[in-house]
């Protein structure tokens, strides 16, 4: 994932509930991604947190009086509403987020909301049938309609010993929202397909001809692309992946079905070809299990189809066609035919003889494109993914097409 927070500076409401120790968790996060951080702590978080803990963290002082004088030398309600970059309340409790609806000040933190106009964001955590009640979700909505972001609560067990919705989202999330708020949205407006993982091919009700790869590369693809606005479309074969969110994702088995499926969402601006198809099939369907009949056996494959190829010379051909290339030998002049010979734009080649490619977080690739070849070092393949995307970026701004 792109890391958009570097020298953000986010504003923290602690307000009181059994999930405000978990703020220091958010903290130590934040700080990892170089944020600048300011905290208040509401009056009733104090009886749940201590205020020290959080300043030896910080290593700075946390807000919380209003009408200290200290603060209000320096007004520092208006200074701390108008310096960041967002305000992010956490835990949000059933009171505040009816405080924020209907624009109570009673304290800092209410106060600094009000007169500021940056981004507020609300990671609300409540016992199940309070989050459920009509009237917290009456001022949730119109909290959303004021444009207050909303980190909706997961499903879990409560501290009450309940189980259901209203437990924090958990820090990784939040994290990851947050990041997807500051990102740049280069990409905005753009519906971009990508394909993922292996095809089975049936051989028997029993069997399947498939390869090793884990769908990783793709997905890291899929999810850095839709950091930066666009719309995801994600073709996957079967995988150990977890589903990336705020992305579209579609199961596929065979080439065909990953054909198919893919022509059923054109058209779109972009085609990535990620998912390792196998180039053959068995020629004839066996209905019944292959049973032990001796020592060898015989079956006959044909050709798959070319999924790249075809979505190349398609009559809705996308604007950028990017295809992958795994070779165990003359990587570049095999890939640069595949290129050639598939009327794709880009392809993405790597030597999956020299190292344990297939299940790595690793990737070494060739960037090559009908006049130009970039050889890549070794790297992660999220940061992989982050290249890859960038040069979509530059691809469609260089022929101003966003």
């Amino acid at each position: 994932m792109m890391s958009f927070l570097k020298y953000k500076k986010i504003l923290l409401i602690i307000t009181g509930g059994i999930a405000s120790y978990k703020a220091l968790d958010l903290i130590r996060r934040l700080q990892e991604n170089n944020v600048t951080i300011e905290c208040i702590l509401t009056e009733n978080a104090k009886k749940f947190i201590n205020l020290i803990t959080f300043e030896s963290l910080l290593g700075k002082k946390v807000h919380s009086n209003l009408f200290s004088l200290s603060e209000e030398k320096e007004m520092n309600h208006i200074r701390l509403a108008n310096t960041v970059d967002a305000i992010l309340v956490i835990p949000c409790t059933a009171n505040f987020i009816a405080k924020m609806a209907n624009g109570i000040a009673d304290d800092l933190s209410s106060n600094i909301l009000l007169a500021s106009n940056k981004i507020k964001i609300i990671a609300p955590a409540m016992n199940s049938n309070m989050w459920n009640n009509t009237a917290v979700k009456t001022n949730l909505k119109f909290l959303s309609k004021i444009n207050v972001k909303i980190f909706s609560p997961k499903k879990g067990r409560m501290a009450c010993g309940s189980v259901g919705s209203g437990k924090l989202m958990e820090v990784n999330d939040i994290i990851e929202n947050l990041n997807d708020i500051f990102s740049p949205k280069e990409l905005s407006g753009l519906k971009i397909i990508v394909s993922a993982g292996a095809s089975q091919e049936r051989i028997d009700p029993v069997r399947f001809l498939s390869n090793y790869s884990s769908g990783i590369q793709g997905y890291e693809i899929a999810k850095s692309i839709q950091c930066l606005g666009a719309k995801v479309i994600l073709i996957t074969g079967k995988t150990n992946l977890e589903k990336p969110k705020n992305i579209k994702v579609i199961s596929a088995s065979n080439a065909d079905d990953f054909y198919n499926k893919t022509v059923s969402n054109l058209p779109c601006d972009v085609f990535i070809s990620a998912a390792a198809i196998s180039d053959w099939k068995p020629k004839k369907k066996i209905t019944e299990k292959i049973k032990k009949m001796g020592k060898e056996i015989s079956i006959t494959f044909k050709q798959n189809i070319d999924i790249l190829e075809k979505i190349s010379k398609h009559k809705k051909r996308p604007r950028l066609v990017i295809g992958f290339s795994a070779e165990t030998s003359k990587l570049i002049t095999n890939s640069k035919k595949k290129l050639l010979k598939k009327n794709c734009d880009w392809i993405i080649a790597n030597n999956v003889k020299l190292s344990n490619v297939f299940g790595s977080s690793k990737n070494k690739v060739s960037l090559i494109t009908k006049n130009k070849i970039e050889n890549w070092p070794e790297m992660k393949k999220s940061q992989v993914a982050k290249k890859i995307t960038k040069k979509i970026v530059k691809f469609f701004k260089k022929n101003k097409l966003i």
